[in-house]
This record gives C-alpha cells, structure tokens and sequence, in this order.
C-alpha cells in the first residue's frame, strides 16, 4: 500500500494543513485561495472569516430541518418562527 509523505498531516504533527478534511467547498476553491486557507491560515482565522450566502441559507435551512424532525414540527409552523425552546 501506498502512504502519503508527512507534509499531508496537520501542522501540529509536522505537516503543512491546518484542516484535517476535505469538503466540497474546499475542492472547488482556486487553487491559491485553497492553499492560503488551509495551509496559511489556522482553523482559528479561518473561522473568524465571514461566511457566504451559501453557507448562512445551508445553515438556516438545516436548522429549519432539524426542528420539523425533532420538535414534530409542520413547514408551516417553522415559517412562522413557532418557538420551540
């Protein structure tokens, strides 16, 4: 079997990545915006970046989700803002 030389680990383990997967995000990056974020950039700065359209409409949309299946909740009730807590 072939493995992949050290370089590909964590920063914290020798390596040059400050990530420990991959998303699809991350693949369709540019390849210069792809190495400054995770090989420049640590979790942390990443993190304080902002975030796009995408990701805030995924985020509400999950949330949105998650409280139909939990709280047995209909489409209507969650456009509505029904609170839950």
């Amino acid at each position: 079997m072939k493995t992949i030389g050290k370089e590909w680990s964590r920063k914290e383990k020798g390596g040059a990545f400050t990530a420990d997967h991959l998303s699809p995000s991350q693949i369709s990056k540019p390849i210069d915006q792809w190495f400054n974020d995770y090989v420049v950039l640590t979790a942390e700065q990443r993190k304080s970046m902002l975030g796009n359209l995408n990701m805030s409409i995924g985020g509400i949309v999950g949330q949105a989700v998650q409280d139909i299946i939990v709280y047995k909740l209909t489409i209507e009730e969650v456009m509505k803002g029904k609170n839950v807590k």
